[in-house]
């Protein structure tokens, strides 16, 4: 009964989570950082923008920090901000009281040596030695080459590990960052049932809900835009800042074309498709070439000095929170997919053909 009532009370508290604020202190002590000044960041949990930032200065060894999380758990960041030799460490912090050894490490270390007793540090420390011990054999002159068949093993045995703190909010703040490293289908799924092996008052959380949301729409999404289903309707503004609507394009075939300035492999890609519209514009062939960024002003100029003159539209806003091309499951550019004239999605780049190698093929298939 006791227990009942314990989790009870657990629950309620999680679903206030959204309205309230958790104290916390840190304490963090030092022997080689005593009077060097140390820069303090708090990140939001949801898209690790830093939400407070502070400078402090080792005195007799000691700092110690003092503010609100808007969650029982979130991650933090300790820098140097040495020109030469600048250190980091970040972290997890909870609610209450932090207590924390900071040092710094040897010469060609840039990660500062952090040990604290909050168990999310715990658990981050072992994901980081399950990528260790599977990507140590790829290290070449200092960086991993991590292969993907390698990071699916390394992405399946860390959320294997996850499931071992079903009642630690660290582990959910771990698991919400995991997810941002893979944006497949399988993986999300993975991710969905490893939630689910967290205790119940752990799911009802907010960032808990906020990432079975997330990951329930990108599964949704993805699958509405594989082959063979019917291609969904947007609007959006073009290069001229004149509304442009899909449904314009109803009855012709058309290639919705997912890019961004800032993209490297998009502009490798680009003379391949100038190439396929050249070749099939006369046949028809429509191209919405769709810009996945803010700057509209370096948008404009990509579009002229690339002699642009097809379909240019663009929702005019950051990467992460572009709704229309997240609608169709594409979370990372470049990706290309063909619809028919009856509306039907024909050819999708992330699905068997990122290269483009196999796109006009299907063009020749589809416009005959």
């Amino acid at each position: 009964m006791i227990m009942k009532l314990l989790l009870t009370t657990i629950l309620l508290c999680f679903c206030i989570s959204g309205f309230s604020q958790y104290n916390f202190t840190i304490k963090a002590n030092s022997t080689s950082l005593s009077g060097k000044k140390i820069y303090f960041e708090l990140y939001n949990n949801h898209n690790f923008i830093p939400l407070r930032s502070d400078s402090l200065t080792f005195e007799n060894g000691q700092i110690k920090i003092e503010g609100q999380l808007d969650q029982f758990s979130s991650f933090a960041r300790f820098d140097t901000r040495d020109k030469e030799r600048s250190k980091y460490a970040t972290f997890v912090i909870d609610s209450g009281d932090n207590n924390i050894s900071l040092e710094l490490p040897n010469e060609t270390s840039k990660i500062l040596t952090l040990k604290s007793d909050v168990k999310g540090n715990h658990i981050s420390d072992e994901l980081n030695d399950i990528f260790t011990r599977k990507a140590e054999s790829t290290k070449v002159n200092g960086y991993y080459k991590v292969t993907p068949a390698l990071s699916t093993q390394i992405f399946n045995e860390q959320l294997k590990k996850l499931q071992e703190y079903p009642n630690d909010f660290g582990g959910i703040l771990l698991l919400y960052r995991l997810g941002r490293m893979d944006y497949s289908l399988a993986f999300a799924k993975n991710i969905l049932e490893t939630l689910s092996a967290f205790s119940e008052p752990m799911r009802n959380s907010t960032l808990a809900k906020k990432l079975y949301d997330e990951k329930t729409q990108l599964i949704n999404s993805v699958k509405s835009a594989k082959i063979g289903n019917q291609a969904s309707e947007f609007k959006v503004k073009d290069v001229n800042n004149q509304m442009f609507s899909n449904s314009a394009l109803k009855g012709q075939n058309y290639l919705i074309v997912f890019s961004a300035t800032w993209c490297g492999p998009c502009q490798l890609q680009l003379p391949k498709l100038k190439e396929m519209y050249r070749k099939y514009k006369s046949k028809g062939l429509k191209v919405i070439y769709f810009n996945n960024d803010d700057d509209v002003v370096r948008w404009k100029k990509h579009v002229q000095s690339n002699k642009l003159d097809w379909i240019n539209v663009s929702e005019r806003l950051k990467p992460a929170v572009s709704k229309i091309q997240r609608s169709f499951g594409v979370y990372a550019v470049p990706t290309c997919l063909l619809v028919n004239k009856a509306g039907t999605i024909v050819y999708n780049s992330d699905e068997m053909d990122t290269e483009l190698d196999q796109l006009e093929s299907y063009l020749r298939k589809t416009i005959g």
